[in-house]
């Protein structure tokens, strides 16, 4: 079993302070691998309707900003996950197939190459209400994370040279607290979550 530590920045970093609350961001250490996770409490939630195989059921797509450590994958990432309350062996409908995620921001598309996290980091940061299936990670910049935490619309959708998926829409978290990465001193020196280097490869 996963042996982590759950740290809030609010009482590592800020006991006493009643002015500067980060109380959405933790610190996940796992000692028998050395990685640790830098990130807002819960990930975005955007989901989308799927009329044609469920009434109620709904797929469902999860993203996070991640400072990963401790690793030769050192740096900053989107995290995805990708799920569904839609029990598609009723009808046997496949799962959606995609190779990239799509976000749509106050209208503008920003497109992201996905890799397994499994290959970026040995555990995932989250544990998350919906049944996730597969989870992602691909780089992400300061001026790309700027974007989408400032941005009054988030829509999303999965796709490959073949197809696309429904749009996907906010249903629950709100960007804006992604900026709170950035105020939140890091443990580690750094003044800024956003002055982490991008991702090492070996």
């Amino acid at each position: 079993m996963r042996n982590s530590l759950f740290i809030a920045l609010t009482a590592l970093l800020y006991a006493g302070c009643a002015t500067s609350p980060v109380d959405t961001v933790v610190l996940t250490m796992d000692d028998s691998t050395g990685e640790s996770f830098t990130s807002l409490r819960d990930p975005l939630r955007l989901a989308t309707d799927r009329p044609g195989l469920s009434v109620v059921g709904k797929d469902y797509l999860l993203v996070a900003p991640v400072v990963l450590t401790g690793t030769s994958n050192t740096g900053q990432y989107l995290w995805f996950g990708i799920g569904s309350t839609v029990d598609r062996s009723l009808n046997g409908a496949p799962a959606p197939d995609f190779d990239r995620i799509v976000l749509e921001v106050d209208g503008s598309l920003m497109t992201f190459e996905l890799t397994d996290w499994q290959d970026t980091a040995s555990n995932e940061p989250f544990d998350v209400p919906v049944r996730i299936t597969r989870t992602f990670a691909t780089p992400v910049t300061n001026s790309q994370l700027d974007k989408i935490a400032g941005a009054s619309e988030q829509h999303a959708y999965v796709t490959n040279s073949e197809h696309r998926s429904p749009r996907y829409a906010l249903v629950h978290g709100e960007p804006r607290d992604w900026m709170e990465l950035y105020s939140a001193p890091s443990i580690f020196g750094e003044t800024s979550l956003a002055s982490q280097t991008s991702p090492k490869r070996p």
